[in-house]
C-alpha cells in the first residue's frame, strides 16, 4: 500500500492515510442493500487511483467536481479522491429534475462530474445528455464539464460518456508524480464542499465550507495533547467499532456530509447507510446489520416508528439516535424514544451556513443508573462531538423545541426581526449567530443580506435563551402565520394536536384568505383505525386554543409529504392545502 508524507494535519487525505495505517482492518462504511462493506485500508487503496485519475483528467486545486447518485460507496470513494487533490466537491440532490440539475451546475461551474446511471426514477445519462444537446451552441452551454463518468452496470446506457472504471483505470497509467505534490498542497482550511441549501424561500444558495469548519473546536486553537484526551480518543476508536451507526441522510446534506466527514478524525464507528430513505430499508438495516444508533430528521424517524411493518423487525439492537436538521419537539421526542425503547438520545442544531451550533445528551432516567450508556456518554464526549447532558424532564417542559447547550466556540443573539436589536434573556426573536464555522454563500443575490457587516448570520429562526443559557428553536420566521394582525406560532398549535390519542403527525400551516390575509389550516395524519373527523376535532381543540388560534380548516391525510432533505416539504403541504381549501369551497 503506498503511503505518502508531507501532509498537511486535519486534511482529508491526512486523516485518510491515518485512519489506513492505524485501523487497516476496521470497517468503515457498509450498503447492506448493495452489499458493499469497506474497511479504511480498502478505502485509501481505491483513493489513491481515482484522485490520480482526476489529476490525469485536469482536476487541480480549488476546481469543482460533481457528484449526482444515490447513495454508494463509489460516491464516498470518488468524492474523498477529489478531496485530496484539494477540488471542491458539489454533491447534488438526487432529486432533481432536468431544469433544477441546470441550475446546479451552472452555478458551480464543475470540472468534472461523477454520476450514477439511474435513481429516484430518473435516469441521469438521459437527463445530463438532454441538457448538453438542448444548450448546445448557447453561450451558458458551458456548465456542462467535458469529462463525464457514469457508475453503471455493464448493460447501462452511458448515453456517450465515460464508465466510472476509467476513472480509476486512468490513475493506474505510469506518469509524472504530480499528484503527489498535489495531495500535499492540501490544508484543512481550504474549501471542501459546495453545499446547497434546502431552498425553502426560493432557490437553493450554495454554501461553500471548509474541511476545518466540520473538525477544527475553535479557530486559531489546536486540540487537547494531554495524556488523558489520548487516552480517551483511543479508548473511543477502540469501543466504538462495536457501535454501528444508521446514517439515514443523504450525502447531499450537511448532517449526512458531516457523518462521514467527522467519522474521519473522531468516531471510527461503522456507518451503514441506505441508497435512499425508505422506513422498511431503515427498519431491516437495522436488524440485519445490529445498528445500535439511528441519525436523521425527526420526521425520518417518524416514519419509522409509524411503519405498520415495525413490529415485524427485531430492533433490540437500539441503544440511541440523533435527531438533526429540523426542530424536534417534546411531543415527536416522547412517542420515538418511547416506541423504539431508546436509552439515550442527541439534538442539535446547526445549517449549512452556520456549521454546528448547540447541541444536547439525554440519557432516559431509568438508565442513568446503569454502567454502559454512562461510560459510553464520558469516552465519547471528548471527541467534542456532543453536547453535556441535559435532564429528559427540561426537554418536556419546553413548548418549543429545545436545541442544546450552544457550543462554547460559537456566539447568540436572540434579536427582535424587525429591529435588529437585541432582546432581553428569555424573550423570543430571530437567532444570529457567529463563529469561526459561520460561512457565507458563494452568491448572495438577496435584498436582505443573510450576514451583518460584523460577522453575524441572520438565521431565519424564531428562538430563545432560557434560564439554563439552552437554546430553545420555535421555528421559522416564514412560517409564523399573520391572521388578522395577530401572529401565530404553528409549533404551538402543532404541540396541541399531537398530544390528541389518535394523531399520528400533524403540521399547522397559514394560507391565504381574502378577510384575515391568512387563515390558521391544520393538516392531520390519523392513527391506523381512527375515525377523526374535522368537527369533532375543532370541538375537542377549542377549549385549549384561543378562538383565532383554533384552525378553520383541516386537512387529514395518510402521510406529510418529506422534502429529499428528509424534513417536511412546507411549499408542497401549502400547495395541497389551498387545492383541497379551493375544491371544498367550489363544492360547498
Amino acid at each position: 500500500m503506498e503511503w505518502l508524507n508531507g501532509l498537511h494535519v486535519d486534511s482529508v487525505p491526512y486523516l485518510l492515510q491515518e485512519r489506513a495505517r492505524r485501523f487497516p482492518s476496521s470497517i468503515a462504511y457498509i450498503f447492506p442493500e448493495r452489499d458493499q462493506r469497506y474497511t479504511w485500508a480498502e478505502i485509501w487503496r481505491e483513493v489513491l487511483p481515482l484522485a490520480r485519475g482526476m489529476h490525469r483528467n485536469g482536476v487541480r486545486k480549488g476546481d469543482r467536481v460533481a457528484f449526482l447518485m444515490t447513495g454508494r460507496m463509489e460516491l464516498i470513494l470518488s468524492m474523498y479522491a477529489a478531496a485530496c487533490l484539494g477540488a471542491v466537491l458539489v454533491p447534488i440532490n438526487a432529486y432533481s429534475k432536468k431544469e433544477e440539475l441546470a441550475g446546479y451546475l451552472n452555478e458551480s461551474r464543475p470540472a468534472l462530474m461523477i454520476i450514477g446511471a439511474h435513481g429516484h426514477q430518473q435516469h441521469y445519462p438521459s437527463m445530463l445528455r438532454q441538457l448538453a444537446e438542448a444548450r448546445d451552441g448557447r453561450s451558458e452551454g458551458g456548465f456542462i464539464p467535458s469529462s463525464v463518468y457514469v457508475v453503471a452496470d455493464s448493460d447501462e446506457r452511458l448515453q456517450g460518456f465515460r464508465p466510472y472504471s476509467e476513472l480509476a483505470a486512468a490513475g493506474n497509467l505510469a506518469g509524472s508524480d504530480e499528484w503527489k505534490e498535489a495531495i500535499r498542497h492540501v490544508a484543512s482550511r481550504d474549501p471542501l464542499i459546495l453545499l446547497f441549501t434546502s431552498g425553502t424561500l426560493g432557490v437553493p444558495k450554495g454554501v461553500l465550507r471548509t474541511t476545518a469548519s466540520f473538525l477544527i473546536a475553535s479557530a486559531g486553537k489546536g486540540e487537547s495533547s494531554s495524556p488523558l484526551r489520548k487516552l480517551m480518543l483511543g479508548l473511543n476508536t477502540r469501543i466504538m467499532q462495536a457501535f454501528k451507526l444508521l446514517n439515514l441522510l443523504p450525502l447531499y446534506h450537511m448532517g449526512g456530509f458531516a457523518t462521514i466527514l467527522t467519522n474521519l478524525k473522531s468516531t471510527n464507528v461503522p456507518t451503514v447507510m441506505l441508497s435512499r430513505f425508505h422506513p422498511i430499508e431503515a427498519l431491516s438495516a437495522i436488524e440485519k446489520e445490529r445498528c445500535k444508533v439511528l441519525v436523521g430528521t425527526p420526521y425520518m424517524l417518524q416514519r419509522m416508528v409509524a411503519a405498520p411493518e415495525r413490529a415485524a423487525f427485531n430492533l433490540s439492537s437500539l441503544l440511541g439516535a440523533a435527531f438533526t436538521s429540523a426542530a424536534v419537539t417534546p411531543s415527536i421526542l416522547q412517542k420515538v424514544t418511547s416506541e423504539l425503547r431508546l436509552q439515550f438520545f442527541l439534538v442539535s442544531y446547526g445549517s449549512s451556513e452556520a456549521g454546528s451550533v448547540a447541541s444536547g445528551t439525554c440519557i432516559r432516567k431509568e438508565h442513568l443508573r446503569g454502567f454502559l450508556i454512562p461510560l459510553l456518554f464520558r469516552i465519547v464526549k471528548h471527541t467534542n462531538l456532543l453536547g453535556g447532558l441535559i435532564p429528559y424532564e427540561a426537554f418536556m417542559k419546553e413548548s418549543a423545541s429545545l436545541a442544546g447547550k450552544v457550543d462554547p466556540h460559537v456566539e447568540i443573539r436572540i434579536v427582535d426581526p424587525a429591529t435588529g436589536e437585541e432582546l432581553p434573556a428569555g424573550e423570543q426573536g430571530e437567532v444570529w449567530i457567529r463563529s469561526h464555522r459561520v460561512m457565507r454563500y458563494a452568491n448572495d443575490r438577496t435584498e436582505r443580506p443573510a450576514f451583518t457587516e460584523d460577522g453575524w448570520y441572520r438565521s431565519g429562526d424564531l428562538g430563545w435563551l432560557n434560564e439554563r443559557k439552552h437554546l430553545a428553536i420555535a421555528g421559522r420566521i416564514h412560517r409564523i402565520i399573520s391572521r388578522g394582525g395577530e401572529k401565530i406560532s404553528p409549533i404551538e398549535i402543532e404541540n396541541i394536536i399531537m398530544e390528541h390519542e389518535e394523531v399520528e403527525d400533524a403540521l399547522v400551516i397559514g394560507v391565504p384568505d381574502s378577510l384575515y390575509g391568512e387563515e390558521v389550516c391544520a393538516c392531520i395524519v390519523p392513527k391506523s383505525g381512527s375515525f377523526l373527523t374535522s368537527d369533532r376535532l375543532k370541538q375537542e381543540l377549542a377549549p385549549r386554543l384561543s378562538a383565532f388560534k383554533l384552525p378553520r380548516t383541516f386537512i387529514f391525510l395518510s402521510q406529510l409529504p418529506l422534502s429529499p432533505t428528509g424534513k417536511i416539504s412546507i411549499a408542497e403541504m401549502k400547495q395541497l392545502a389551498e387545492q383541497e381549501i379551493h375544491v371544498a369551497r367550489r363544492h360547498a
